[in-house]
């Protein structure tokens, strides 16, 4: 914007002076008084309106006055602001002018030899520039003080006219003051008035509300104080609950009541009536919850793409026992999530029942899921849930949604699967024929076309064609239902009937170390090499000791030594059964995990329980972890077998299972076994496990670890080829062990270097245990070969199978319902069935979400019905006994009879008849000799040896 010029500030003050023509430039600074007023009439005072409107008039005068000199004001200091600019620019110019001087006077400095013209000429140049400079500031410092002169006129202006405006200021603001003191009296009055009428209305109401609140808080008090676990003459849901709650912690089922009633106790709370459930209620809730979970297993299925199933069995106490198990897509059941959105479902395994079976074969085992089907099918559409949802699960919905099973490598286990296989295409076949039949229009006789165009044809020529061999309508039904069956692509046909059997990976680990462990065993014929040390019972030892005395008895010793074992293995059963028995009450358990642990801290420093591994009880894995144990530590475990000799009564004297494992230790042939097994479980096993277990909130699906067991045979076969590599430092992790990282046991290898000059064709050895482990893989896994079971799949198959990994759920099942026995010998699988399905199958949840009061009652009734097992178990027994005592009576007859035969048979003394005799009359004659008259010769001779009729007829001659 362009500075104005001092004459154009002039022009605009004198045309501001001329536009307010009440204001003098006199040196008072005050305006002229000189101007006419009107004046009033002559005669009489003016009055007061017009002595306002003369007051008004020349404050409106003052404030147009006022404003035409802030008007002034404001262009003054924009000139002030415009010459304050000036300023800065030439103070900047000056600073430039500066920096420019001492640059060119270091040049000058660093030129001064070369360019001494140049110098003169820059002086020169230096010398008129600093002339400029203090014209400039010269000129600079005049127009600085002409502009600070000039401001300050104009500030005494601005001073003055802002007394002036000040004045009317106050005037005004006077009268404005005594205005609003009136309305702010008022006000203020209205305020008191309108606060106390608030004040007076909130002191009532907070006096009703105190009231209210304190009868509330008592009523609340008294509430909270009595409990009614009843409701109606029958116990609440929240006390059911509470019971199962209670028996999933621990509390036997006579011990609830005591604390409930200390706990509420504690808490100053009174139940009503003094009373809580008894045993019998408990078990009754506990019963409902199984009862629950029975309808909630029922819609999972219902709901879900499919499942699969996995079981497995066990006895006790004489009675073989079940334990089934279902992995599946399930809700959370969260408070506050969408169950009807598929997307946050997980693969879940739930638990559906431990019970007792007739025996384990595969035909009971099948029996047994069908009458599970059956009977959570009946339980849940007699439910008044699946009436409310609309649905029903028919008998075969259990297994139209099975799409495989998980078992163990077992023949009992694979007969189930083909019947189960079987059954599910007859009953997919039977839906398809009654579909057919459905879709068949009677009244013009045509079968509608299926997907492919397969049917259409006329009913009248389908039966014209098949008229020779159909009798009836139901051969027909099954002819329509094959032939929808089979219209679909093969592929169609195998997601219809969808049904896998995925064996248990840690029975597949289990197995190849039996095959690997024979191919050891195989050797010592095959290549003439010396075998382990016989470890000998007591009873086998005194044979072969007397068989040594008495060379000519060589087929009982033969025979006690068949009988005998040698080996690792033995001599790590011997040891699991000493140091680690799976009684309790024998064995030094605790003796050797003091020992143990305290000798590996002294000697290696290894912080590392001293348990020694359960080959007793015989877990996955045991013999490869306790091989490794003994390689690792077979001194210690030496010198505590010694200490527990030495401790006995009879110091020095052990018996033959501590001698045995003396003598075990000692062999070199069976610490080279030891070795081999070591070193496949660190290589093999060991990493195999970890990759195949889950976890019980996560399983791991068996189809994805197809890449690990393709990879396993060849893993197996390359060690087997060179077994070198196993103690190679310099060998790749991807070569060692099969999830290429380091070994899980560094101080096992650091060991084994130490014996390997002792241990003789230990790379022989190893390599016959890594090919017994690659011919076992193969055999064990065939659904992982190329264009196996699993490359078969199909994107739908694929999409909702998961098989677990390891059938680790139902052999863990079974090992706690052992467990429950023995801390409660009144219980029984139905009880503990219903205990551990709402604790494992999140079943609380999903009753609080799904469930009313309606259903509730539904369960009560159906717990009280009883179960049919032990009906039928006992009717066996009865059988069973029937049948012996028919055996017996049998036997009695058979005596009898026989007896008889023997007082009616008349000895023969005439040779002719006797040589005419047949073999049974003969018989019976040394019958008589024997029995009756006691020869002692015919005493003697069994009748074994008395079978052919030349030998009978001759000794009887003889007699």
């Amino acid at each position: 914007m362009a500075r104005p010029s001092r004459c154009a500030v002039s022009s605009q003050q004198a045309a501001s002076t001329r536009h307010h023509p009440d204001i003098t430039n006199d040196e008072s600074g005050t305006p002229d008084d000189t101007n006419p007023v009107p004046n009033p009439p002559s005669g009489r005072p003016p009055s007061l309106c017009v002595q306002l409107l003369e007051k008004e008039a020349r404050i409106s005068d003052l404030e147009a006055i006022n404003s035409g000199l802030e008007a002034d004001l404001s262009r003054l200091r924009t000139d002030y602001d415009d010459l304050r600019d000036d300023h800065n620019a030439l103070l900047e110019r000056f600073r430039t002018l500066s920096s420019n001087h001492t640059s060119l006077k270091l040049l000058k400095r660093k030129s001064e030899d070369a360019l001494e013209d140049e110098l003169v000429k820059k002086q020169k140049q230096i010398r008129r520039l600093e002339r400029e400079r203090a014209v400039a500031a010269e000129r600079v410092d005049k127009t600085v003080c002409a502009l600070e002169s000039q401001l300050d006129g104009k500030s005494r202006e601005i001073q003055c006219t802002e007394h002036q405006l000040t004045a009317s200021n106050a005037v005004t603001m006077s009268r404005d003051t005594t205005i609003t003191s009136l309305h702010s009296i008022i006000a203020k009055k209205q305020s008191a008035l309108t606060s106390t009428q608030n004040e007076l209305y909130a002191a009532q109401k907070r006096d009703e509300y105190t009231k209210w609140a304190l009868k509330a808080a008592r009523q609340a008090y008294r509430d909270l104080r009595i409990w009614k676990p009843r409701c109606d003459g029958q116990y609440s849901a929240t006390a059911r609950e509470l019971a199962r709650t209670l028996t999933h912690a621990g509390c036997a089922a006579e011990k609830i009541e005591f604390a409930v009633k200390s706990c509420a106790g504690a808490f100053g709370i009174n139940i009503k009536g003094n009373r809580f459930m008894s045993a019998w209620t408990v078990a009754r809730a506990v019963d409902e919850g199984g009862k629950y979970r029975e309808i909630q297993l029922a819609r999972e299925i219902l709901e879900a793409p499919g499942f699969v199933e996995s079981s497995d069995g066990t006895t006790h106490r004489g009675i073989t026992i079940e334990s089934r198990h279902i992995t599946l897509l399930v809700p959370s059941y969260a408070p506050a999530a969408d169950d009807s959105d598929k997307s946050t479902w997980s693969h879940c395994t739930r638990f559906v029942e431990v019970a007792p079976a007739l025996d384990h074969t595969g035909q009971t085992q099948f029996e047994g899921t069908c009458e599970v089907a059956e009977r959570i099918a009946d339980t849940y559409s007699r439910s008044l849930l699946a009436a409310q949802e609309k649905q029903i699960m028919a008998k075969n919905g259990y297994w139209r949604k099975k799409i495989g099973e998980s078992k163990d490598h077992a023949a009992d286990g694979k007969k189930e699967f083909g019947l189960s296989a079987v059954d599910k295409k007859e009953i997919v076949i039977r839906e398809m024929r009654c579909e057919a039949m459905d879709d068949t229009d009677l009244q013009t006789g045509i079968i509608p076309a299926g997907d492919d165009g397969h049917y259409g044809r006329r009913f009248d020529d389908c039966w014209e064609a098949f008229r020779g061999g159909i009798k009836s309508s139901r051969t027909l039904e099954l002819k329509l239902g094959e032939e929808r069956f089979n219209a679909p692509t093969p592929a169609q046909q195998c997601n219809k009937c969808t049904h896998l059997f995925g064996g248990c990976c840690c029975h597949k680990d289990l197995n190849v170390v039996r095959y690997g462990y024979r191919a050891i065993q195989r050797i010592y014929s095959t290549h003439n090499i010396p075998s382990p040390v016989l470890l000998t019972n007591k009873a086998n030892t005194a044979i072969i000791n007397l068989g040594a005395d008495n060379p000519g008895d060589s087929a009982a010793v033969q025979n006690a030594v068949d009988s005998s074992s040698a080996g690792a293995i033995k001599l790590l059963q011997l040891i699991g059964s000493l140091l680690r028995h799976k009684d309790g009450e024998h064995g030094y358990q605790d003796c050797c995990t003091i020992f143990l642990h305290e000798w590996k801290l002294n000697l290696f420093d290894l912080e590392e329980p001293g348990k020694f591994p359960d080959v007793s009880n015989n877990r996955y894995g045991c013999y490869t972890y306790a091989a490794a144990e003994v390689v690792c530590f077979h001194g210690i475990i030496q010198e505590l077998i010694t200490e527990i000799i030495d401790g006995k009564a009879k110091a020095g004297q052990k018996n033959y299972v501590e001698a045995n494992i003396l003598k075990g230790l000692n062999c070199a042939a069976t610490m080279t076994e030891l070795v081999a097994l070591a070193l496949y479980g660190v290589s093999v096993s060991w990493p195999y496990m970890a990759a195949v277990c889950g976890t019980k909130d996560k399983s791991i699906n068996l189809v994805s670890l197809m890449p690990l067991h393709r990879k396993l045979p060849d893993f197996c076969a390359h060690i087997a080829e060179d077994p070198k590599i196993l103690l190679d430092p310099k060998t790749p992790l991807d070569k060692l062990t099969i999830d290429a990282q380091p070994f899980r046991d560094e101080f096992l290898v650091e060991s084994i270097q130490q014996l390997c000059s002792e241990l003789p064709n230990l790379e022989l050895v190893i390599s016959k245990m890594f090919s017994g482990a690659e011919e076992g893989w193969l055999q064990f896994t065939p659904e992982f070969h190329p264009g196996g079971t699993f490359d078969s799949l199909t994107p739908e198959q694929l999409a909702i199978l998961h098989i677990p990994s390891t059938n680790d759920c139902s052999e863990g099942m079974l090992g706690t319902f052992h467990v429950h026995m023995c801390y409660h010998p009144n219980s029984t699988a139905h009880s503990f069935t219903n205990q551990t399905r709402t604790e494992w199958n999140n079943t609380e949840a999903f009753v609080k979400k799904h469930c009313d009061k309606a259903v509730e009652k539904y369960v009560m009734r159906e717990v009280r019905k009883d179960a049919k097992f032990w009906r039928q178990w006992l009717a066996k027994q009865q059988e069973n006994a029937e049948r012996g005592r028919a055996r017996l009576l049998k036997a009695a007859l058979q005596k009898k009879s026989a007896a008889d035969r023997l007082a009616a048979t008349i000895l023969e003394f005439d040779i002719h008849k006797i040589q005419d005799m047949s073999s049974r009359d003969l018989k019976a004659q040394l019958h008589v000799y024997r029995d009756l008259l006691k020869d002692g010769v015919l005493g003697k001779i069994l009748w074994k040896n008395m079978a052919t009729v030349a030998v009978r007829r001759e000794l009887v001659l003889e007699a």
